[in-house]
């Protein structure tokens, strides 16, 4: 969704088109690339310095790029089998790299605050006040012990 957005406000607008290639391409990369971000992942779990953690997964992210563009450059080329040709779709890397770098770096940031929120017992839980179902609801399951099915069984009032 990023490389959708940058892709977007580089061109004015246009770029929203790009999504019909964007996305079948980031298909094709997430198949190709999580095998290799797991095994970066556990080759890393050791390390506790998140600079490096960061600069190794934008790393594989410009990689993985760049592999993934050039796939898609080939593919698209192939019918002229024109060397200019290829090397005029070479623009795509100016854009999609950095962007790519950025967007899989800051996912593995998000995913392990989250990890480490989780390990710490910290529960971000969704405010009541933009939900009042939600509030209702937490408020009768505080109240009542048992919810059986069984409609003879009155339900007892905790405490």
């Amino acid at each position: 969704m990023l490389l959708i957005a940058v892709w977007a406000i580089s061109t004015g607008g246009i770029g929203v088109v790009s999504a019909l290639f964007i996305l079948p391409a980031s298909v094709f990369a997430l198949a190709i690339g999580a095998p290799g971000a797991y095994v970066l992942g556990r080759w890393l779990r050791r390390s506790p310095h998140v600079p490096v953690h960061l600069a190794a997964f934008a790393g594989y992210g410009a990689l993985l790029s760049v592999v993934v563009t050039a796939i898609y450059a080939l593919i698209v080329t192939a019918p002229t089998t024109e060397l200019a040709a290829l090397l005029d779709s070479s623009w795509l890397l100016i854009v999609n790299t950095p962007v790519t770098a950025v967007g899989l770096a800051g996912a593995w940031f998000v995913t392990a605050k989250h990890a480490r929120q989780a390990d710490a017992g910290v529960v971000v839980a969704p405010a009541h006040d933009e939900d009042p179902d939600a509030a209702t609801g937490d408020a009768l399951d505080e109240r009542y012990r048992i919810i059986s099915p069984d409609r003879r069984r009155r339900q007892r009032p905790r405490g």
